[in-house]
Order: structure tokens, then C-alpha cells, then sequence
């Protein structure tokens, strides 16, 4: 179903309730010749994180610059909330977005940069104080309010940013890269913004080159090379579909004998089977969800205590090149 707008008599733009947060449909944009987004097309659920995948310089940072409203499309069109921006204008406020490095002014407190934000966005002054309080406190900068931006870290920087994206309450949140150029502590704390707002229902759509990131944050993906959209569904659909097998990485609290190696190889979907020390186990595995609780299960009845339980997707960033069908794209991807 397609969200519909109308308007009504008091001129008022109004939507149907059919779901999508966010719908692109042939968009492209030109350069003369040079086509750096040929007929895209995304859906974005309310309340979905969708990642938009691709190598460097497939076209993921002009595809958000269109959608919020920092450069207009050759063709296509941009609904938020069904509400098209070629038709409304006003449906680009519904926007908030990070695109590319964050810089907030270095002379600025967080707290200046914000109330200045809410006067550009006409807030209300009593609403711009209660606002961004809220923002600062939700990206944990409210301790630092008082403090100029020179001094921030990268990875405070970029809270700064999101924070002032976040300043109007928008429908969709764009983040560009986001862990781009953070430290591992810079990368977990981003993550942790995310899901954050990811509990709070907020529409996002992130960009980034790093598959890893992708499936850890995101519920759907949709992955983009030379401008073109070469698959997209959810991430264990997409992923699951070049490449079946994933790898578990088991630690327990106490020492695994080979009788239980030998048990756990028995079970249904484990195709594999790793000591990598005394504790950890690294499973091959292709099956079920119901498979891998039962794996839990045997864990916990052999009286061995399920420390942590990680999967990953073997050869993760290949999915490029069995998508794309070319070398260039893996290297692109990882570069």
C-alpha cells in the first residue's frame, strides 16, 4: 500500500498511515553525462533503520544530500510520510540530517549551537531550552553544554551534530558515515546513540561502506554500486542470500571437553566446529533461530555457563563483489 496526501480545506497537507517513513522512487541525479544516482529506489518503514550500503563513491552521499534537501534530483521523487518534496516544499523540515564530517563552529558551546538551531528552525524559546536539553542529555553531551567545541573529540563533535539534526524532532534522520574516522570507544558509543534511537521509533537511514556496521545496526539494507540499487530486503534476507553460512563465536565459563565438541557437532545446523581455546568455541553454522537456541540449550544442560554468543557473516565484505561482479567494488568497499 502507497501513502496517499490531500489536502484539506484549510489547505493542509494531509497522509494515509500506510507505513513508509521514507519512499524514493527513480531518483537520479546528474552531471552532465555522468549519472551519480540512475533510477534509485527505497523504502524506509516508520521506525525502521534502514543502511544504505555501497563502496566509496557509489553514490550514498548524494542520495541523502537529495532527500534532505541540500541538492534537488534530475528525476524522480522523494516522499516523507507520503508527502512529496517536489509538491510541498515544507516536507524537507521533516528532515534531519549528518552528511559527511561534522564540524560544529568551534567557538560554541553545545548549548549555544543548539538554541541557535531552534531560532533558525523557529522553535519557541521556552521549547528551544526544554528541547535541547532533552537532545543533550539523550547523546550524553549535557555535562559538556557549557564547554566550547574546540576541545571535543571527533566523536563528541559528531554528538554536537547529531544533536542539532535532532533539534527539530524530524520524522527521518539521515546520518552519513557516522563512525567515520572514530576510535573503537569513538564507534561504540555511536552505536549506542543509535540504538537509542532506534528504542525512541526514530525513522534513520544510515550510510556507511562497512558491511559489519550495517548488519550490527541497521533492520534493512539496501546496497547501491555506481548508482544503481543491486539488492536491498533485511539484513540476514540479504546477506543470507550470497552468503549462507555464518560463524558463531561461543564463550563459556568454564573448559569444553571434546565429549561436548562432539555433542555440539550433532546438532542440527552446525556444520563446523572450532576450539579456539579452552573456553571459546567458533561454530560454522547454517541453520535456524530455533537451531541456534537449541545450541544455547546444550550449553546450559552440560552445566557450562553461556558467557556470550557473537555471529558474523563469513567473508562479509565479498558480498560487494557477489553483488556487483566485480574486484573493483571489494576493493572500493574496504578502502
Amino acid at each position: 500500500m502507497r501513502c496517499n496526501e490531500n489536502r484539506n480545506a484549510t489547505g493542509a497537507v494531509e497522509t494515509s498511515d500506510a507505513g513508509f517513513g521514507l519512499e524514493i522512487r527513480g531518483l537520479s541525479k546528474r552531471y552532465g553525462s555522468f549519472a551519480a544516482v540512475d533510477g534509485f529506489d527505497m523504502e524506509v518503514l516508520k521506525g525502521e533503520t534502514m543502511g544504505l550500503l555501497g563502496p566509496n563513491g557509489a553514490g550514498k552521499s548524494t542520495i541523502l544530500k537529495c532527500v534532505s534537501g541540500l541538492q534537488f534530483p534530475t528525476d524522480g521523487t522523494i516522499s516523507i510520510d507520503g508527502v512529496d518534496f517536489r509538491r510541498h516544499k515544507e516536507a524537507m523540515a521533516r528532515v534531519g540530517c549528518v552528511i559527511e564530517t561534522p564540524m560544529p563552529y568551534p567557538v560554541c558551546t553545545p548549548a549555544e549551537m543548539l538554541s541557535f538551531v531552534g531560532r533558525m528552525r523557529g522553535i519557541p524559546k521556552d521549547e528551544i531550552r526544554v528541547r535541547s536539553r532533552d537532545v543533550m542529555e539523550t547523546l550524553g553531551i549535557w555535562p559538556w553544554r557549557d564547554k566550547r567545541t574546540a576541545g571535543f573529540s571527533k566523536g563528541m563533535r559528531q554528538r554536537v551534530t547529531i544533536a542539532t539534526a535532532l533539534m527539530h524532532d524530524p520524522d527521518v534522520v539521515l546520518l552519513d558515515e557516522p563512525a567515520s574516522g572514530l576510535d573503537p570507544r569513538g564507534m561504540m558509543d555511536m552505536r549506542q546513540i543509535i540504538a537509542g534511537l532506534k528504542k525512541k521509533g526514530t525513522t534513520m537511514v544510515i550510510s556507511t561502506h562497512m558491511l559489519r556496521e550495517a548488519y550490527d545496526l541497521c533492520d534493512s539494507v539496501t546496497i547501491i554500486d555506481h548508482g544503481k540499487k543491486v539488492a536491498g530486503g533485511s539484513v540476514k534476507d540479504v546477506v543470507k542470500g550470497f552468503l549462507q553460512k555464518t560463524t558463531l563465536t561461543i564463550k563459556t565459563d568454564k573448559d569444553v571437553t571434546a565429549a561436548f565438541l562432539k555433542k555440539v557437532a550433532a546438532l542440527p545446523g552446525v556444520s563446523e566446529t572450532e576450539a579456539v581455546d579452552s573456553r571459546t568455541l567458533r561454530l560454522g553454522f547454517d541453520g535456524t533461530d530455533a537451531e541456534r537456541t537449541a545450541i544455547a540449550g546444550l550449553i546450559q544442560t552440560e552445566g557450562l555457563g553461556l558467557l556470550s554468543m557473537d555471529e558474523s557473516y563469513d567473508g562479509l565484505e565479498r558480498l560487494y563483489m557477489s553483488l556487483t561482479g566485480n574486484q573493483e567494488a571489494e576493493v572500493r568497499c574496504l578502502s
